[in-house]
């Protein structure tokens, strides 16, 4: 079975792309995934094999217009065309996006060529390009068991895909961060690009969490780490700070939620997903101006559930993060129990029986 694959923009249009790209190669399945070259800084798209890649060039299109609408207007067309080029020529048996703008010919061309469509929808509130084409789809596997704006009834709550599934030893994640012997650890994370006002947040807590003997795994972000390296923040904290571990990213996100007892982070459907498949509660910061406000969304799906702790942006404080990070940690046991619940058995592996099935039925 032959099946073309989307899904670009943001790691959290990318990573659960990649999951099943994983799953469904892991299965003899011939995939080609379509995504940006600029997708290429993101470290998990090294994963896609050289030869199932499938480059575009696209960027969405502003709702104000400008002297670059057309510009905008052209490349969109340009890649319509060559991305239907290659769906006919190529002849998928099946297409599968995960959204992200680089989806929006992909799914076109699949729609006016009669291909199956299938859809992974990661967030609370559907995005734009998967809204609109669900109506199309076959199905659209959902993370959550309610999101809005959908405009199909052929919703399959699959929970969502991740490359970061089961824990690591947490001995061996400790070691490899360098924070044996803490009584607690906490794991902090603002994105690729990082979070001001949460990285000034945990800033302000360093010496109490020093005095308590908590360590901190510390994903700062590129912009942010550059930031404070220029304002010398990063030598005063390696200098102060041996229980906290400062990064630009971090690769290796297995270690990272397998040393922590908690995390802090932003409402982003992969981070929800992982905290929920991996098992380790939350404090969630959601971006206030998020489209659809979605990452509340995202991040009121385990606060509801007992699950994790809703903090917005006009609650952060120094006092609030330090309160929060202490209130899971010491219901640490009731909340990895409602985390349970809501973990859903291996995405990727639900999504590809599904699929295969429909396109290929028994």
């Amino acid at each position: 079975m032959k099946i073309l694959m989307s899904g670009g923009g943001t790691g959290g249009h990318l990573v659960p792309g990649i999951a099943l790209y994983e799953e469904l190669c892991s299965r003899g399945m011939e995939c080609r995934y379509v995504l940006r070259g600029a997708d290429m800084k993101y470290n998990v798209a090294s994963r896609i094999a050289e030869s199932d890649r499938i480059f575009v060039e696209i960027q969405g299109i502003s709702r104000k217009l400008s002297l670059k609408t057309p510009i905008y207007i052209f490349k969109l067309i340009r890649a319509f065309f060559s991305i239907f080029s290659i769906i006919r020529k190529w002849n998928p048996d099946a297409v599968l996006t995960t959204g992200g703008y680089v989806s929006n010919p992909v799914a076109l061309s699949a729609r006016i060529l009669r291909k199956p469509l299938f859809i992974a929808e990661q967030n609370s509130v559907a995005g734009v390009t998967n809204r609109y084409y669900s109506k199309f789809a076959r199905a659209v596997y959902t993370t959550f068991p309610d999101t809005a704006k959908l405009r199909t009834e052929k919703v399959v709550h699959t929970g969502s895909p991740s490359i970061f599934r089961e824990k690591s030893s947490r001995d061996t994640a400790l070691k490899f961060f360098g924070l044996d012997g803490y009584s607690h650890i906490v794991g902090i994370t603002g994105g690729s690009q990082g979070a001001q006002k949460i990285n000034s947040a945990v800033t302000e807590i360093l010496p109490e969490m020093k005095s308590r003997k908590t360590g901190a795994i510390w994903s700062m972000g590129a912009v942010e780490y550059e930031r404070l390296e220029k304002d010398g923040v990063i030598n005063e904290i390696n200098e102060k700070y041996p229980n906290v571990k400062p990064f630009r990213f971090i690769e290796r996100m297995d270690l990272f939620f397998s040393a922590a007892d908690c995390t802090v982070m932003r409402g982003g459907a992969s981070s929800i997903s992982e905290s929920i498949q991996i098992g380790v509660p939350a404090v969630i910061i959601p971006i206030t101006n998020s489209p659809d406000n979605h990452q509340y969304l995202n991040g009121n799906y385990l606060a509801s559930n007992s699950a994790g702790i809703l903090l917005t942006e006009s609650e952060l404080s120094s006092e609030s993060l330090l309160s929060s990070i202490d209130k899971i940690i010491r219901n640490k046991k009731s909340t990895l129990q409602n985390l349970e619940k809501l973990k859903k058995e291996n995405p990727a592996k639900a999504i590809a029986d599904h699929l295969i099935e429909s396109v290929n039925p028994r």
